[in-house]
């Protein structure tokens, strides 16, 4: 029972989650195996903030449960088995293991337990991180987790009960991880977090003297960080892009709604003044930052005129990008408590309208950088489009450029000389 597969959804987290995984169980004698039919246990790493996702992911499992027969091991991991826990086997009785995000690391040891008995893992555990080392496969970028868990509980949103109390990585681990990850042949790092702000709350830490670490660590040529809530950005932290050179100049924010009314409601904690006041300090300290956000159209009372606070909200900061949601309750949620009283129909019309006029304003945000040579960070050949690369400028735009001798792990000069609305185009201007 040694052969083990593993498919994914939702967000980077679980992508960055199930690499452990695999390095972890990989280290113990495990095989992974490409496909679910070659293997002896079956997982499924699943997201629950939304219910559209947790469906797939319970589909996905539902649909090898005529291999149990076989001897096959079916093993729900991530938030919907944190969401759930053992209530999960009333409705899914063929599932063997359920696992949280904070018990991965005991996977070796209950594994093998799990042919003869159902094994169900949701305690909170106070060392939840997993420290084998992720091996790339060919890429030059990776995602690495510098906390875990949240304690925000915002009225709509699942994560502190599917991810537990917030836990910060040790800052010398991640730097060792980041470096282990440079001599592998990473040159780009992304640090995830529920809300990288609180990093080192619980640690005596702080997220910016982690950030300036990071930016010294010899090979590395950027990074990045998902995700920020306004309730608790530091001045500190906004200066850090301008004044570390490989911190990308792009910082997403969930703003979620443009209603004092409605944020109060989703228990988020700062106004919509002060929600501007850190764009406009944002702006004023690196011109050239991109700044992107969530929405969610729907929540539970929201008005036509809150919507409409809500869209001339974003035509006044004009996002670089926005991510737009439909509410949807989820179990356990203050929100789940009230009524969800805004017509299905009427969530579709609100979220198509956002990004119908977001569409416009992200291609002009794109044309602003028609004309300027940055310093592109190389990720691989564009496959579909021969002599073209794919990369990243430096305030983490998609770029798509024409170069006969590019390599991906390197930064390389590029003169921007169209847009649309979600590429940049260019040239490159130089053999660096």
């Amino acid at each position: 029972m040694k052969r083990f597969y593993i498919k994914t959804y939702g967000c980077q987290m679980n992508f960055y989650d199930s690499e452990k995984i695999m390095a972890l169980l990989a280290k113990n004698g495990y095989d992974i195996v490409p496909r679910p039919e070659d293997a002896d246990i079956i997982a499924v790493n699943t997201c629950s903030v939304r219910k559209h996702a947790e469906n797939r992911a319970l589909s996905f499992l539902s649909s090898y449960k005529h291999l149990k027969k076989e001897g096959k091991i079916l093993c729900l991991l991530g938030c919907t088995a944190g969401l759930y826990k053992d209530a999960i086997y009333k409705k899914y009785g063929f599932i063997d293991v359920v696992c949280n995000p904070n018990n991965y690391n005991k996977l070796p040891e209950v594994l093998p337990l799990s042919s003869q008995k159902k094994i169900c893992l949701i305690e909170e555990d106070g060392s939840p991180f997993i420290s084998e080392q992720i091996v790339p496969h060919k890429q030059v970028s990776s995602f690495i987790t510098v906390t875990k868990g949240c304690e925000n509980f915002c009225s709509y949103c699942v994560v502190p009960f599917t991810r537990g109390k917030l836990i910060s990585k040790k800052p010398e681990d991640i730097c060792r991880e980041i470096k282990n990850l440079i001599e592998k042949g990473i040159r780009e790092i992304i640090l995830l977090g529920q809300n990288v702000n609180e990093y080192g709350k619980d640690t005596g830490d702080d997220f910016p003297s982690l950030l300036e670490k990071i930016n010294n660590i010899d090979g590395l040529l950027r990074f990045g960080f998902l995700t920020s809530h306004p309730k608790d950005i530091a001045d500190t932290l906004i200066l850090a892009f301008q004044s570390l050179p490989k911190l990308y100049k792009h910082l997403h924010l969930p703003l979620q709604s443009g209603s004092d009314r409605i944020l109060q409601l989703m228990n988020r904690r700062y106004s919509l003044a002060q929600y501007m006041k850190i764009i406009d300090t944002a702006r004023k300290t690196a011109p050239n930052i991109t700044i992107t956000s969530d929405i969610i159209t729907g929540f539970p009372s929201e008005t036509k005129d809150d919507f409409n606070k809500t869209v001339q909200t974003i035509k006044n900061i004009c996002f670089d990008d926005l991510f737009v949601f439909k509410y949807s309750a989820r179990p356990l949620t203050k929100s789940s408590a009230m009524e969800d009283d805004v017509p299905e129909e009427e969530k579709r019309e609100r979220h198509k309208t956002i990004l119908d006029f977001q569409e416009e304003i992200a291609l002009k945000r794109n044309q602003r950088f028609i004309g300027e040579v940055d310093n592109v960070f190389v990720i691989k050949p564009a496959h579909k489009k021969r002599g073209c690369f794919l990369g990243k400028s430096s305030t983490n735009k998609t770029v798509m450029f024409t170069s006969p001798h590019s390599r991906p792990g390197t930064l390389e000069k590029v003169t921007i000389t169209s847009a649309d609305r979600r590429y940049l185009f260019g040239d490159s201007s130089s053999g660096n």
